[in-house]
């Protein structure tokens, strides 16, 4: 998308911003709230809506070039984060809960549960890439360190012969052998017990009426099963939750590739 486009969708999320200012400063709005349920609702509606524009600031920040600009956007998304923060605190000592549930709130504002996630801002990795890296350098030197004292205080390992240790190999696997070996025969004498008992009883036999019903019964759940996940393979192939495994998906001239490679782009100029 061009520059312009991101120029509109900064301009909406400003009017947004507006709205929710006014809203919020309304005598009506200012007046206290005796529902728990009522005032919850009301601040959830705010919170997403404030979500909403939280993701229109950050992706204009993350595509708008010019510096000036970004240096306006960034205050303003720092200043959205922090009153996101506050509906936050506000839900919490509303429900005494730090989860909530916007299915009812969602369902009136015609939105789906990925339209409020809260992603993490990619400034935060751009802007502070030489401090993540000097932090993971110390990090890393900090366990290198504490992995070579730990092995400065283990015991020396005891070392044998080449004999030695195919000695100690072979009576192990024998000693191995001989339980599993051990195992096999009181299986053996088991079933020979059981056989003997049978035989002095007299061993029922199935009908074989009996036995083919079973015998179907087995065979169509099992052949059922396979329908049914083939089916539901094919439908989430057709809604587009599942790749399709007989096309391509990954290709230099999709439009996934071609926006990925326009992102980079424009990193590389900010």
């Amino acid at each position: 998308m061009s520059h312009s486009t991101y120029n509109i969708q900064w301009n909406e999320a400003q009017n947004q911003i507006k709205e929710l200012l006014e809203y919020e400063a309304a005598p009506d709005a200012q007046k206290p709230e005796t529902d728990r349920v009522s005032a919850f609702q009301t601040a959830a509606v705010i919170y997403i809506k404030y979500i909403q524009v939280f993701r229109k600031l950050e992706e204009c920040y993350f595509q708008i070039v010019h510096p000036q600009k970004r240096i306006v956007l960034k205050h303003v998304l720092d200043g959205t984060m922090g009153r996101l923060l506050e509906l936050k605190n506000e839900m919490v000592n509303l429900e005494f809960s730090e989860y909530h549930f916007f299915d009812d709130v969602l369902s009136d504002m015609k939105l789906t549960p990925a339209d409020i996630e809260i992603p993490v801002p990619r400034y935060f990795t751009q802007d502070n890439e030489k401090d993540i890296k000097d932090r993971m350098k110390l990090m890393a030197e900090t366990l290198a360190k504490y992995r070579l004292d730990e092995t400065s205080d283990k015991k020396e390992e005891i070392k044998m012969s080449l004999e030695e240790a195919i000695k100690i190999i072979q009576v192990h696997e024998r000693a191995r052998q001989g339980c599993l070996r051990a195992k096999f025969m009181r299986e053996i004498r088991a079933q020979e017990e059981r056989e003997k008992m049978l035989s002095l009883q007299g061993a029922s036999t199935m009908d074989p009426d009996v036995a083919s019903t079973i015998i179907q019964k087995v065979w169509k759940g099992y052949s059922q099963r396979n329908k049914t996940l083939k089916l539901r393979e094919e439908e989430l192939i057709f809604i587009g939750m599942q790749p399709n495994s007989d096309t391509p998906t990954h290709h230099k001239d999709s439009p996934v590739s071609k926006v990925s490679k326009r992102e980079e782009e424009r990193v590389l100029i900010q």
